[in-house]
């Protein structure tokens, strides 16, 4: 292992003296990598490097229980927490926002599920699958959408991240907090939590260089080492309080009648914003998957019951933090640092509170890297694919995410909740367009080598690089909810009220079926005419990726019997999704 990375380390080292020596060389050097054999496709530079290529076998090292852990990693986020006692905190009653999480959860795993579909057959990532659905040059509307949103989501996991770090460090070093505050009042965050957001940021970006596809035992590590840590944070409060009940957090003055009704609506919209991400990148790492099957039922099952716990656990310590200090704590600090204030002298109640603090933060690190991170590194890549890999979009991601000033975007639950939702709200077309165009229009047939061509001889070319009926769909699905979300956001409301102001707690839903409805009806109205799109209509479904899958195999086979060799990792032996496909026509 040691003399590996040695090796490796001086390979690097090599490169990039050899980089200096001439600006050809550096040209050279910058350039993202391509798949071998393809060094020389000048022409295709413009779509495609070895991140945007069809993961190879070699590649694909996620099993079902990698996929178990992912989800389970990912539901141990402090985002559920968090989303369950912040709901209470704006009026809900405990037992309805339970309720409306956790069957949000349910909900949105099916889109998960059927969106992660088509990576697990083809793999690849969404990039690349968005543009058989909008084009080759319409992909790029909805890839900067989802880009834009990711910066935000990893800026704020970020902050929060930092946060606990504050927490932690504190618990080692009590004098930490007491670092002098030189920043003004109007920065919004004070010197110790802006040293610890850019701690966190440090460590999120050495754990970045390692390649999505190997952090498969990570995400195993870190759903058991994070479990613990809320099970000892839930366990303390519970013990501490001698017990809470539902009513600890009833309302003085219950809501009721159709405000209660619309903020039913929005727990269940919360919810399902929460994780709405994942039914778009979710294809970013079934690319991974060994089979397609091990990124199905260990997702249908695992990550509804995994997320429930810790909308619950949130919503039980908030009630027992009421009862102890008259407030619902409903962000994971403030839960941690009552921990931490009860114990000024005790250094083993300290160390324990410090590995809650790390697992939480860890939490947050882990879903950045999957949803924010690893998706803004893979639409970089799409958009500059001559100068971008997937690492040096992650770390951008990074950098950018430090200029939204996420401190300043979410000082309440208020604004937490409208966050979560309107993340949702703006990616529910896009997956909405890519279920229904895989499933009912193309039937699950994708012809790879067309993915990859960037001029008309692609069936993906459509309209001069624009499939019109997609982008024309989400931007009409997004205008309904629109004014009401610009509402949620203006201080002064844009002097909506009622139903126009509480609208947006169903975009989500109303989005996604709205954009589904209205894609599958402009296809049935405004059908493809092209010959190879009356040809995919004679296809059964999927046959293409199991014609790939049988090449595949084949290739595989001959390359151990003929040459006595490992299976090839070049672009032969990727899914072709039709025979005899070049390896030029697969980069």
């Amino acid at each position: 292992m040691a003399g590996k990375l040695t090796e490796k380390m001086g390979a690097k080292g090599a490169a990039i003296k050899q980089a200096f020596t001439s600006s050809q060389a550096m040209v050279k050097y910058l350039e993202a990598p391509l798949m071998p054999g393809d060094e020389d496709n000048k022409e295709n530079r413009r779509w495609t490097n070895r991140d945007l290529a069809p993961s190879p076998p070699e590649d694909r090292k996620w099993n079902q229980w990698t996929f178990l852990a992912f989800w389970t990693a990912h539901a141990a986020g402090a985002g559920a927490w968090v989303a369950g006692s912040s709901l209470i905190s704006v009026g809900l009653e405990p037992l309805s926002a339970y309720l409306c999480l956790a069957t949000s959860h349910i909900l949105i795993t099916g889109f998960i599920v059927l969106n992660g579909r088509a990576s697990s057959r083809y793999h690849i990532g969404f990039p690349v699958f968005s543009r058989s659905v909008f084009g080759m040059w319409g992909s790029y509307m909805v890839i900067a959408m989802r880009a834009i949103v990711c910066i935000i989501w990893n800026g704020t996991n970020s902050y929060y991240g930092g946060r606990c770090i504050t927490v932690a460090l504190t618990a080692i070093w009590p004098q930490y907090t007491a670092i002098p505050n030189v920043l003004p009042a109007s920065a919004g965050i004070s010197a110790p939590d802006l040293l610890s957001f850019f701690i966190f940021m440090i460590v999120f970006i050495a754990i970045s260089f390692v390649h999505s596809r190997d952090l498969h035992w990570f995400y195993v590590g870190k759903s058991i080492f994070v479990f613990a840590a809320m099970h000892a944070i839930l366990i303390w409060y519970l013990v501490r309080a001698q017990g809470v009940s539902w009513t600890t957090l009833a309302n003085s003055e219950p809501v009721t009648g159709s405000a209660h009704v619309w903020l039913v609506l929005r727990a269940f919209n919360t919810g399902l914003g929460a994780a709405s991400s994942l039914a778009v990148n979710q294809g970013d790492m079934t690319r991974y998957a060994k089979k397609p099957s091990d990124a199905i039922w260990t997702t249908l099952i695992g990550y509804p019951i995994a997320s429930a716990l810790p909308c619950l656990y949130g919503i039980l310590v908030a009630a027992a933090a009421k009862k102890l200090t008259g407030t619902a704590y409903w962000n994971m600090w403030d839960v941690l640092k009552y921990m931490l204030e009860q114990y000024p002298d005790n250094h083993g109640a300290r160390f324990g509170i410090f590995l809650c603090a790390v697992a939480t933060a860890l939490a947050y690190l882990a879903v950045n890297l999957a949803t924010n991170s690893l998706p803004f590194g893979s639409d970089l890549s799409a958009i500059f694919p001559r100068w971008m890999t997937i690492r040096r979009g992650q770390v951008l991601c990074t950098v950018l995410g430090i200029t939204i000033v996420p401190w300043k975007l979410l000082n309440s639950a208020q604004a937490f909740l409208t966050f979560l939702s309107g993340y949702g709200y703006w990616l529910a077309p896009i997956a909405a367009c890519m279920t229904v165009d895989y499933y009912l229009i193309k039937r699950g047939n994708l012809r790879m080598s067309d993915l990859y061509q960037g001029n008309s001889s692609s069936r993906y070319w459509y309209t001069r690089g624009f499939n019109l009926r997609g982008i024309a769909v989400v931007i009409l699905a997004l205008l309904p909810c629109l004014p009401s979300f610009a509402a949620q956001i203006a201080p002064d409301r844009l002097g909506l009220t009622g139903t126009a102001y509480n609208f947006f707690y169903i975009s989500f839903t109303f989005t996604w079926f709205c954009a589904a409805a209205m894609y599958y009806v402009a296809c049935l109205i405004w059908p493809e005419k092209g010959p190879e799109a009356q040809a995919d209509k004679t296809l059964e479904w999927e046959q293409l990726a199991d014609e790939g899958d049988e090449e595949e195999r084949a290739m595989t086979t001959m390359a151990v019997t003929e040459e006595g060799a490992q299976p090839s990792t070049s672009a032969d032996s990727q899914h072709s999704g039709e025979k005899n496909v070049s390896k030029v026509e697969l980069m």
